[in-house]
Formats: C-alpha cells, structure tokens, sequence
C-alpha cells in the first residue's frame, strides 16, 4: 500500500465528553460529534505537539517501508541472480510517481483548505469539502486509469525499458493500476483527517493494509511458501497483493467517517458537491501535482542518464531510492504535522504560533535526518545484500548511500517550506522551489559533472547533492521574506470564505 502521504491523538468525538474550552462547534450534519479541538494546537509548547501529530503518520508510514522491503524481498527471491525483476519493476516508478503526484496534491489541496477552515470556524466548508473532493479524485482516478491501460506500451519504452526489463515492468504496471487509480480519492479522504489533526485514523489504516500485503504478498508472488503452494504470480502478485491491502485500508478510512469520528461528514451525495470547494482543492493541488510531476520527470532523466551509464546503476538506484524511505518517513511526518498546524494556526490568526511551528518543525527535521542518515551509512554495506547478490549493484548502492545520505537534511528543509507554503494556501511559491530545485540546479548540475566533466555515476550524486543544498537556502530565504511580509501586513492570508469569519489575531 502506498501513501505517498506521529504517539496517537486522542481527539474524542462523543457527546457526554467533559467540554474543551475552546471547541469548535460542528457542523449541524455532522454525524455525532462535537468538533473538539486538538489539543494544544492553539497555545502551548509546540515540539511536544508536532510530536503528537508526527508519530502517528511515521508510524504508518514505517509499516508502509516495512511492507516495501518485504515486497522488494518477495520479488528478488523470483530470481536474485536476475536484475531485470528488481530493475524492471523499478523502471515503472516513474509512472507510478505520476498517480501519487495527483494523489498527493489532491491530499495537500483538501488537507490545508480544511485545516484553514477549522482555525476559521468556517463550517459552510467543512460541510461540503469531502463530498467535493471525494467527486474529484475519484472522477480523476477513473480517467487515468483507462489512458494508463490504452497507453502502456509506450509509457513503459519511455522509461528506457528493453527486453526483460520492458517485461516485468509492464506486468507490474498492468495489474497496478486499478490500485493507482483508487488512491486519489482515498488520498482525499486522508487530506480530511489530516486536516483536522486526526492522525490515529491516518495511522490505523496504513498499519491494517500493509500488514494484509505483507501477509498475502508471498503467497501471490511466489510458486511456493516454504510448505504451502502459492499462486506464482510473480511482479503481477506484488501488484495485486498492494491493490488488496490498500482496498482494506480504504474500508477503514470508510468506516471512520461513516461513524461520525470526524468533525468533516462525507454524505456521498452530489447534491453535496460544490464546483467552488473543488477548484479551492485544486488551486492548492494542482501546483503541488505538478511540483511531483516535474520530479518524476527527473527520476525519469535520471534513469536514462544511469542507463546511458551502466544499466546495473539502474537496480541499485532502485534498491537505494526504496531503502531512503528510511530517512524520508520522518521528514514527512513531520511535514505532514506542521502542514496541519500552521494551516489552523493561520486560520485562527495566531501568525507568529504559525511561524514559530515552522522554525521547530526544521530543527526536528534536521535532527531526524542526522540520526537516520548515520544509521543508513553504518548499515549499508549489509542492508542492501538481501535483495541482490550481484557485486556491482551492491557496490554502486553502498557508494550512493554513503556520498548523497547526509544531504537529505538540505531536501528536509526544502519539503518542510514546500509544506508551509500550501497550509497558508500559497502553493505557486512552493511549486515554484520545487522546478527551481530539479530543473534549475539538480539537471543542470548532473549534465555538467556526467557530460561535460566527465564524473560518470559520481555525477548523478553530486549533481543530486549540490541541488538539494542550494534548494535549501533559497527555500528558507523566500519563506523568511514571507514571514515578514506576512507579520507586518505587506502579505494576506488566504481565507477559506469571507475573511470576516476568521477570528482575530489573539
């Protein structure tokens, strides 16, 4: 199960609760609640509370890493003498980025048009914005679904797949798909959740369909399961067992609603759907989709540039770019849980809270970076053995991960300004720093070190190196100016409605 996409909230929902000082009340169709809000969120120490709400996605998103490694494990068990399975299926990311960029903008566009409404109290959007969005990303998944199936041939020789490789790759995106396709409207239903702080429910459903892939995978993927018979589907039952995980995380997310544990209702109703909450939605979105977009254009450049070098470069960039969710989970976490709190704090006018968040959420970022980083470099020349026994894609992943691991701190700050940026509703800067960063300093930088310099592979990484670290510091200097701006009132806040219904700055 994939979410592109913090110790549990306690958020009740129930009636005969003690009062919050503060609550925000619901809105009249919501199914049970009382809208109580997180916590915190408002006043008091914020580490304490970007740890509350981190924890839970980073622990769904370990299960999520643990479910990909395993799935990595099923598939080089095929044959591991064999790097067409690993490399091929590997070749398909970047279509697979493609889906979960729109997954992920339709998640960022209804995660911060609902954190913004929560801070405003504006209950005419909360009551509508899951209908709109669940129209949206389901609509949209239906359309891709059916161009991914008419075009595969070509989309698959565009990544560079030949032979073997064309093969498994496109086995494992055919079966794919439906699960593809799925995933934008389930990334709206999380968009809603995280929106509102409820990070548990994000976390449960992770948690309930990895551990159904991880159990099914090896039966679907393998002709046998030490004593038991399995279905020997190869990378097509690697496709398959993801998209029956993430259907029953999906039922969960399902169940959450239609039991009233969310202040936003979904009444799957059209009559519910509004054209002006959808293009809110997309506003954020989409800059977001394209930003994901224009990185899997790089991944895409950057694979023909590794084959162009030597194609067993390709499967241990593949092993490695899997194994880097190690030190990614936690930056995403956290900028999942500042995207939240800077959203509600803006809405509620609490601006300098919204600024201090983001400065806290950098520095724990930096320091979940440092201690994941030096994990991965002591452990790789081990870590990577499991998935393949060829010497040249061991050497090259070990080299990878010990000259680029570090410089995720750079890519850390990056992603946590991007996510500032669309909590506030300000998402052309943040797509803006993201083309800036691949196409301004990451290509460039890797055509002169491979061609001009001739660096070969070393000048993939330090093209990615020298991109990531001045992405960095122009991100910070833009968002600080922004800040600024913002504090003295040379900058407005984007409201979710009429800006008489924000409250005032406390």
């Amino acid at each position: 199960m994939t979410n592109i996409t913090v110790a549990p909230i306690v958020v009740s929902m129930r009636k005969d609760n003690e009062k919050d000082t503060e609550a925000i009340p619901a809105p009249e169709s919501a199914a049970d609640g009382t809208g109580k809000e997180v916590p915190g969120m408002f006043d008091g120490k914020l580490r304490p509370l970007l740890t509350r709400l981190a924890l839970p996605v980073f622990f769904g998103m370990i299960f999520n890493l643990v479910y990909t490694t395993v799935d990595m494990l099923f598939i080089s068990a095929i044959d591991r003498s064999d790097p067409s399975i690993v490399g091929g299926t590997g070749l398909i990311f970047p279509l697979m980025f493609l889906f979960f960029a729109l997954a992920a903008g339709l998640m960022i566009g209804t995660s911060s048009l609902v954190a913004r409404a929560v801070g405003e109290r504006n209950h005419e959007v909360l009551s509508k914005v899951a209908d709109s969005g669940v129209v949206l990303g389901f609509g949209l998944g239906a359309v891709c679904v059916v161009l991914g199936y008419l075009f595969t041939g070509p989309l698959v020789a565009a990544m560079g797949a030949t032979g073997d490789y064309a093969l498994h790759a496109t086995s494992y995106f055919r079966w794919i798909l439906p699960g593809l396709g799925a995933t934008l409207g389930f990334h709206v239903l999380i968009g809603v959740i995280q929106g509102e702080g409820l990070m548990k429910y994000m976390m449960r459903a992770m948690i309930i369909g990895n551990i159904l892939n991880i159990i099914i995978d090896p039966f679907l993927i393998l002709e046998n399961v030490w004593f038991i018979p399995g279905a020997g589907m190869g990378v097509a039952g690697a496709a398959l067992a993801t998209i029956l995980g993430q259907s029953f995380g999906m039922g969960y997310i399902i169940w959450v609603f239609a039991t009233g544990r969310t202040t936003v209702p979904v009444r799957w109703s059209l009559r519910h759907v509004r054209i002006d909450l959808i293009w809110k939605i997309l506003y954020v979105g989409v800059p977001q989709s394209l930003a994901q977009i224009l990185m899997s254009f790089t991944f895409l450049v950057m694979n023909r540039i590794y084959v162009s070098i030597d194609p067993i470069a390709v499967t241990a960039a593949s092993l490695v770019g899997r194994l880097d969710q190690i030190v990614l989970t936690p930056i995403f976490a956290l900028s999942g849980a500042l995207m939240t709190v800077v959203g509600q704090n803006m809405g509620r006018g609490l601006t300098h809270r919204a600024r201090q968040a983001w400065r806290t959420g950098v520095r724990m970022s930096i320091i979940a970076v440092a201690v994941t980083a030096t994990l991965m470099v002591i452990t790789a020349p081990w870590i990577y053995r499991p998935f393949s026994t060829n010497d040249d894609v061991l050497r090259y992943a070990v080299l990878q991960t010990r000259i680029v691991e570090y410089t995720f701190v750079f890519a850390a700050v990056a992603i946590m300004a991007r996510s500032v940026f669309q909590a506030m509703g300000r998402p052309w800067p943040a797509l803006i720093l993201t083309g800036l960063r691949m196409l301004g300093f990451v290509l460039p930088f890797v055509w002169l070190f491979v061609y001009v310099l001739d660096w070969g592979i070393i000048g993939i990484w330090a093209g990615i190196i020298a991109g990531n670290i001045l992405g960095a510091f122009l991100s910070i200097g833009w968002l600080e100016s922004y800040w600024n701006r913002l504090e003295s009132g040379r900058a407005d806040y984007v409201h979710t409605g009429p800006a008489e219904s924000a409250a005032a700055e406390a």
